[in-house]
C-alpha cells in the first residue's frame, strides 16, 4: 500500500483524504440509519387505535418512546393538536395548525439522516477528477523525462505510467464506493419522506373526517 502511495505521486495523498472522508462518513451514516430504525406501520397502526378511543395522551407517548422521524414528526403534530384541542378550537383551525407544525418539524427531523451525505456526493465527483489530474501529471512527467534523456528511457517513462495509472485506479475505486453508498442512503431517505408524507395525510385526515382515510 506504502509503496503504491509513493508511486502515486503528490495527489495519492488528496485522494488518501477523499477515501478516509468517505469511509467516515459511510460509517456514520450506517450508524444514523439503524438508530433511526423503527416498525412505522404498527407505530401508526398503535397511534390510530388510541386516536379512535380518544386516547390523544397514550398516543403522544407511544412517539415519544418510538425512535426515527417519522415517530417525531407524528409526535410534533399530535402534541400540537392535544394541545389546540384542549382550547377548544374548531377543527378546521386545528387541522391547519396541525399540518403546518409537521411541515415545519419534517424537515429537522429528517436533518439526522441527511447530515454529511453532500460531502459523500462531493468525494464520488471529486476523487475521479483527482485520479485524471494524476494521469496527465504522470504522462507529462513520462514526456519530460523522455525529453531529457534525448530518447526513451525505460525507467523514467514506467514511472510517469505508473503514477497516471495509480492515480487513475485510486480515484475511481474511491469514488464507485462512495457513488453507491449515496445512492443507498438516498433511497432510505426518500422511503422516510414517504412515510412522513402519509402519517401525515393519516393524522389530518382523522381530524378533518374523524378517522384517516384508506
Amino acid at each position: 500500500m506504502l509503496e503504491y502511495l509513493l508511486d502515486g505521486g503528490p495527489l495519492m495523498l488528496p485522494l488518501l483524504a477523499c477515501s478516509i472522508a468517505a469511509l467516515a462518513v459511510i460509517v456514520d451514516r450506517v450508524r444514523a440509519f439503524r438508530a433511526a430504525e423503527a416498525d412505522t406501520v404498527h407505530l401508526r397502526a398503535r397511534v390510530t387505535d388510541c386516536l379512535d378511543s380518544g386516547r390523544v395522551d397514550d398516543a403522544v407517548a407511544l412517539c415519544q418512546k418510538s425512535r426515527g422521524p417519522v415517530a417525531a414528526v407524528l409526535l410534533a403534530g399530535l402534541d400540537r393538536y392535544r394541545k389546540l384541542l384542549a382550547r377548544g378550537r374548531a377543527i378546521i383551525e386545528i387541522e391547519t395548525n396541525v399540518k403546518e407544525t409537521m411541515e415545519d418539524y419534517a424537515p429537522h427531523a429528517m436533518e439526522p439522516l441527511e447530515a454529511r451525505l453532500n460531502l459523500l456526493s462531493m468525494v464520488g465527483s471529486v476523487a475521479p477528477l483527482l485520479g485524471m489530474t494524476g494521469t496527465v501529471t504522470g504522462m507529462i512527467n513520462s514526456f519530460n523525462t523522455m525529453a531529457e534523456m534525448g530518447g526513451l528511457d525505460a525507467g523514467g517513462v514506467a514511472a510517469g505510467i505508473a503514477e497516471a495509472l495509480i492515480t487513475t485506479g485510486a480515484g475511481l475505486l474511491i469514488a464507485v464506493p462512495a457513488i453507491v453508498a449515496y445512492n443507498v442512503f438516498a433511497k432510505k431517505i426518500d422511503k422516510y419522506v414517504l412515510e412522513i408524507e402519509q402519517t401525515m395525510k393519516d393524522l389530518i385526515d382523522f381530524i378533518s373526517l374523524g378517522r384517516p382515510q384508506a
